[in-house]
């Protein structure tokens, strides 16, 4: 039996580009889908060629949607207990339209600031009063 899925989530680290021992390039990919205690975190192989094309895009916090085979996946950890988690086979992953993150190669720009605003000055929260 195959579950097959689509998935919006957020990178949890920069994407890993990987080659299969049959010469395949593919990338690796840590997924946080969902919100606050109900995110679940899927590990994803991806082969599609246009994701791979733009791996420089695909960073840490970076929207993303992806389609493909969903296994529940168990190994042994370091400490000998028995671990399990979701794993996605990927055969179509996109940058999100909404909420992308920068590449690895933009900086951030800073915020403009007035030449004579100090930068060290309490910013008082009271609420005005008006008379």
């Amino acid at each position: 039996m195959s579950i097959e899925v689509a998935l919006f989530g957020m990178l949890g680290r920069d994407a890993e580009p990987k080659t299969s021992k049959n010469g395949r390039p593919y990338l690796r990919l840590n997924v946080a889908c969902g919100e606050g205690d109900a995110t679940q975190w899927v590990s994803a192989m991806v082969f599609d060629e246009r994701a791979i094309a733009v791996v420089d895009k695909l960073v840490k916090g970076a929207r993303i949607y992806l389609e493909g085979r969903l296994s529940l996946s168990q190994w042994a950890a370091q400490d000998g207990t028995t671990r399990s988690g979701l794993s996605v086979m990927s055969w179509h992953c996109r940058l999100s339209q909404i909420g992308r993150a920068k590449t690895k190669s933009e900086k951030p720009k800073p915020a403009p600031q007035s030449a004579d605003a100090p930068l060290d000055d309490e910013i008082s929260f009271a609420p005005e009063r008006r008379g």
